[in-house]
């Protein structure tokens, strides 16, 4: 069930999440969905694409419980502690349009991280979208596209913020990190939330009228 309360999520650890405010900041001329759990903010995105909802209809969930990367990698999604978001896309869905699909995310990860200042080690993209902080994963892209009668796409974000070495899986541990971790600092999740809905904008309009700039920034960023 869909929850529209501003929301405190992984105990201490998780400032206020408002989505009412999120939405007044949104760019997108489309509706922010808020959800306390679901399998996946990319499954409830794909209903919505099938049943017609508006380019730019943002989900966010507090916690996946089958949240997913590529090729069905499970994501460890803890309440409060990250952002777990998909955007769904309309736009015709051609075989050279996917690889700039595929930059979007991790291009507007790094400007929304890079414009509030928050201060890392290193922070670069893996090809073709994860983002790694010394080597290890700090967030992640999910693209799946459906084609038809009314093509679209959803854009599924998974971003690790506040957990410490303890929230992580024991079998992660030395693979994945947070920001709140790689900085020394605690990460405020309605800011970033916020700078990477606008970033995802920005990144879009690039992709529609200008991919090879967006080409260019995401090659800018690979780690190699």
């Amino acid at each position: 069930m869909e929850d529209r309360r501003c929301k405190i999520g992984g105990g201490n650890r998780g400032r206020q999440l408002c989505f009412d405010e999120l939405q007044k900041k949104s760019p997108w001329n489309a509706k922010i969905h808020f959800f306390e759990t679901v399998t996946s903010t990319n499954d409830v995105a794909l209903n919505f694409g099938e049943a017609n909802e508006p380019e730019g209809t943002f989900v966010i969930a507090e916690t996946q419980t089958q949240g997913r990367g590529q090729f069905h990698r499970p994501w460890s999604s803890p309440a409060g502690m990250g952002l777990w978001l998909s955007l769904l896309l309309r736009l015709p869905i051609e075989q050279e349009i996917i690889p700039s699909l595929s930059q979007i995310g991790p291009v507007a990860l790094c400007d929304a991280i890079t414009n509030l200042q928050i201060k890392l080690p290193s922070l670069h993209i893996k090809e073709p979208n994860d983002l790694l902080i010394k080597g290890k994963k700090v967030a992640g892209v999910l693209v799946e596209t459906r084609r038809g009668a009314s093509s679209f796409a959803v854009v599924g974000i998974g971003l690790n913020m506040n957990q410490t070495e303890e929230d992580f899986p024991l079998e992660l541990r030395d693979k994945a990190t947070s920001l709140a971790l790689s900085s020394s600092t605690f990460i405020d999740r309605q800011q970033l939330t916020s700078a990477l809905i606008h970033s995802l904008y920005e990144r879009y309009q690039q992709l529609l009228y200008d991919p090879q700039k967006l080409d260019t920034d995401w090659r800018s960023r690979l780690a190699w």
